[in-house]
């Protein structure tokens, strides 16, 4: 079973600019910088609550990223005995277990059921610094995944790498699920849309817990940035929501319900 879920994985064009707006608006912590020089890609990690977020970004010579989330990150005490069991289990492996492209640990890459990308990663030394809450935002409220094959995602997340279901609500009137899992204090929501067009990325999206949607989506509305109006949450409809397109076009979640825990 993993350890912890660890962080989000994004591709940036711009790391330099990226890191100015997580920390500006969410009060990211910056933790440490990376350099991969394997695919000349630098990188950071910053921590937003209990969880981290690294962004990557690709040294191409065109200059060209092609930015979004690209995966999830578990860390496990014992890679290659994870790995042998996931394979026992009929889970094929991307990556097998090697030194990281950074020098620190060692990694090793997976797809979920629906072909989403999942990182198991062993490290002696663990990144995360403690982490206060700003003005604005409490912290990570969730990953997203769109999942075709939901129970197919539900038993891989629960009974192979030890999430808890937390909440399964469905909404008869557009064919569609939400159902998030815990491993620990840290959400995974699956998104499931009968009628979806699956060529589109596994990956979804990043919500964060916010002390006040309108506040929040105002300000950076002023700075400039593309912000959704705020709305009710779907199905749940205990708090607001708005999206905010990142520097990158990455979408961000900004949520001021109750947290999952409390429902």
């Amino acid at each position: 079973m993993i350890k912890e879920f660890n962080h989000i994985s994004m591709n940036v064009q711009d790391i330099r600019k990226t890191l100015s707006f997580y920390t500006e608006f969410f009060g990211a912590v910056f933790v440490r910088g990376l350099y991969i020089p394997g695919g000349h890609t630098a990188g950071a990690y910053v921590q937003i609550g209990s969880n981290m977020v690294e962004f990557l970004s690709p040294l191409s010579p065109d200059g060209k990223v092609e930015c979004g989330i690209t995966h999830i990150a578990f860390t496990t005490d014992n890679i290659e005995a994870e790995v042998y069991n996931l394979i026992a289990g009929g889970f094929k492996f991307d990556i097998m277990p090697r030194i990281a492209g950074s020098g620190s640990g060692k990694i090793a890459f997976l797809r979920d059921p629906n072909g989403a990308s999942v990182e198991l990663v062993e490290r002696a030394e663990s990144f995360k610094r403690e982490w206060n809450s700003n003005d604005d935002v409490l912290g990570i409220d969730h990953a997203s995944i769109y999942s075709a094959d939901l129970k197919g995602a539900i038993e891989f997340y629960t009974k192979t790498l030890g999430f808890n279901m937390l909440r399964h609500v469905r909404d008869e009137g557009r064919k569609f699920d939400m159902v998030y899992l815990n491993h620990g204090i840290n959400i995974l929501q699956l998104l499931h849309f009968e009628e979806q067009n699956w060529d589109a990325p596994q990956m979804g999206h990043m919500g964060l817990l916010v002390k006040d949607t309108r506040g929040l989506a105002k300000k950076l509305s002023d700075a400039g940035y593309t912000v959704s109006d705020p709305k009710p949450l779907a199905v749940l409809n205990n708090g607001l929501v708005a999206t905010v397109k990142d520097p990158n076009g990455i979408a961000v979640e900004l949520i001021d319900r109750v947290s999952l825990f409390n429902v």
